[in-house]
């Protein structure tokens, strides 16, 4: 258990690396102090965090150490959604720096005044950041107000875990999902009264395809 906090401190030092991943960072962190002292919660954290690790060493052991160019990561990104058109070029960047390495895209749309924003990382290089990412999702928290929602959810679909997030007053709703134990992918959009649409939009991300690689 004590190796596990120790990990946790370490994995949220890390999170302000990924500025452009900052809101759904920062939803973890939070969540994380949340249920820190409670033993369950951390012990299905570690089994998370311990999965996610097996999978790492079995893709090195097949020479799979490097994550995709943030160019082959935008061909997941979907087209027009709903209504929903590209605001522009996709951004993103491949990032190396002392062996922590990892890739990131996301692409805006629009449809009136709405806003969606879908985002994927590659975290095969960086590990560490991968489980501090998405650990919470296997930790059995949640949280409901007259604010927001906040809470793990399955979207039935094999290696992928997730959290689900409602800014009720904001009408701003968001879902981070973990897929095959290396990629994070968020979806938000504003105008929204509950979560169905980012789900919705996040099943038509080809995730099976992700959590393969």
């Amino acid at each position: 258990m004590k190796n596990s906090f120790a990990f946790w401190g370490m994995a949220l030092a890390l999170l302000p690396l990924l500025a452009s991943c900052g809101e759904r960072m920062q939803e973890a962190k939070n969540a994380y102090s949340a249920v820190a002292t409670t033993t369950k919660a951390a012990e299905k954290m570690g089994e998370a965090m311990n999965k996610a690790e097996a999978k790492r060493k079995l893709r090195a052991a097949h020479g799979d150490t490097i994550s995709l160019h943030y160019k082959e990561l935008e061909k997941y990104l979907p087209g027009s959604i709903e209504g929903f058109t590209p605001d522009g070029a996709p951004k993103g960047e491949s990032v190396n720096m002392g062996g922590l390495s990892y890739s990131t895209c996301e692409q805006i749309y629009r449809k009136g005044d709405q806003q969606l924003k879908v985002q994927l990382v590659d975290y095969n290089g960086a590990n560490a950041l991968y489980a501090g990412a998405t650990a919470m999702m296997s930790a059995g928290f949640s949280q409901d107000n007259d604010d927001e929602m906040m809470r793990g959810c399955d979207l039935g679909i094999p290696e992928v875990k997730g959290w689900e997030t409602l800014q009720k007053k904001d009408k701003k709703a968001s879902v981070a999902l973990g897929v095959g134990d290396r990629f994070f992918v968020a979806v938000e959009s504003t105008g929204q009264d509950n979560t169905d649409f980012v789900k919705a939009v996040a099943k038509n991300i080809n995730l099976n395809a992700l959590a393969k690689l």
